[in-house]
C-alpha cells in the first residue's frame, strides 16, 4: 500500500478492509464530490484519508440475470444500468459530478445526498462490506437503518427486476439536490415495490402503498396511502407540508410509469 502525506492508496480490497479495521475513523474518498470541496473550504477537517481509486472496485457484473457493481464504480457507469437505479444515477448533479461520484459514495453519505439508497432499497439490495468483523454481506435495509459502524462498502448486488421507475421532484437547475424520489420495481414474480428518499429523515420503503397494489388498488390509490408511510420533514429544498402534498402525485406517477 502506498500512501500520500496522510492519503492511503490501497492497490486491493484486501489493503482497503485492512486499513479500515485497523483506524475505523479514516476518512473514506471515492470519488470526493462532497469530502473535497467540504474539505478544501475549512468545513471538515480530515487528518487520514483512503482513497480507493486503485483498489479494484469500479468493476460493473451481469451475471445469471445479478447486477453487482463495486462501490467505485462511478455514477455515470451506473446510468445505463435498469431502472430505478440507472435513472437515478443520472438524475444526480451533472455530467461532472456523474463521472467522479462512486455509488459507494452516494450510499454513505448523509441527507440531502444518498438518492442511490431509495433504488436500493426497492431493488432489495445486498451490500458487501468489509472493517473490523472482516467482510460481510448485509440487506441495504438493514444497513441504512442500522448504520455503517466503521465498516467499508466494497460492492452492492441486485437481481435485475422485470420492470422498474423512477420519478423525482427537484428544481430545474443541473447543480440541484434532488428533494424527494420515488424508486418503483416490479419483479419477476409480479411484486411491486416502493422505495422514497427525501419524504422521511431516512430512505425508506412504502410498504402501505405496496399493500394497496398487492390487493389490486392503482397507482392513485397506492400514492394516498404512501402518506402512511412517510414522516416529511423541513430543509432548504422543500418544506414538510409541500413533501406530503407532492407525494401522492409522485407515487403514482412511478407506478403508472412502471406499468403492467
Amino acid at each position: 500500500m502506498s500512501s500520500t502525506g496522510t492519503v492511503l492508496m490501497p492497490s486491493s480490497t484486501e489493503e482497503a478492509v485492512a486499513a479500515v479495521a485497523s483506524d475505523p475513523e479514516i476518512t473514506v474518498i471515492g470519488g470526493g464530490t462532497l469530502v473535497v470541496p467540504q474539505h478544501n473550504v475549512g468545513g471538515r477537517a480530515v487528518d487520514r484519508a483512503l482513497w480507493l481509486g486503485r483498489a479494484g472496485l469500479d468493476e460493473v457484473r451481469n451475471e445469471a440475470g445479478t447486477i453487482t457493481l463495486g462501490a467505485a464504480v462511478s455514477l455515470a457507469a451506473c446510468g445505463g444500468l435498469p431502472a430505478p437505479l440507472g435513472p437515478c444515477a443520472a438524475n444526480v448533479g451533472d455530467g461532472e459530478v456523474q463521472a467522479q461520484a462512486t455509488i459507494g459514495g452516494n450510499i454513505s453519505a448523509p441527507a440531502p445526498y444518498g438518492d442511490l439508497r431509495g433504488p436500493l432499497l426497492a431493488l432489495e439490495a445486498t451490500v458487501r462490506v468489509g472493517g473490523p468483523d472482516g467482510v460481510e454481506d448485509v440487506a441495504a435495509s438493514s444497513l441504512f437503518a442500522g448504520g455503517w459502524g466503521g465498516r467499508l462498502v466494497l460492492e452492492i448486488s441486485f437481481a435485475v427486476p422485470a420492470g422498474g421507475s423512477f420519478v423525482a421532484l427537484q428544481r430545474h437547475h443541473t447543480q440541484a439536490l434532488t428533494a424527494m424520489g420515488i424508486s418503483a420495481v416490479r419483479t419477476a414474480g409480479g411484486e411491486v415495490r416502493l422505495a422514497a428518499t427525501g419524504a422521511a429523515p431516512q430512505a425508506r420503503r412504502l410498504a402501505a402503498a405496496e399493500a394497496v397494489l398487492a390487493d389490486g388498488g392503482s397507482g392513485a390509490d397506492a400514492g394516498e396511502a404512501a402518506l402512511a408511510d412517510i414522516d416529511p420533514y423541513d430543509d432548504v429544498l422543500a418544506s414538510a407540508a409541500y413533501r406530503r402534498r407532492v407525494m401522492p402525485a409522485l407515487v403514482r406517477r412511478a407506478v403508472d410509469e412502471l406499468g403492467g
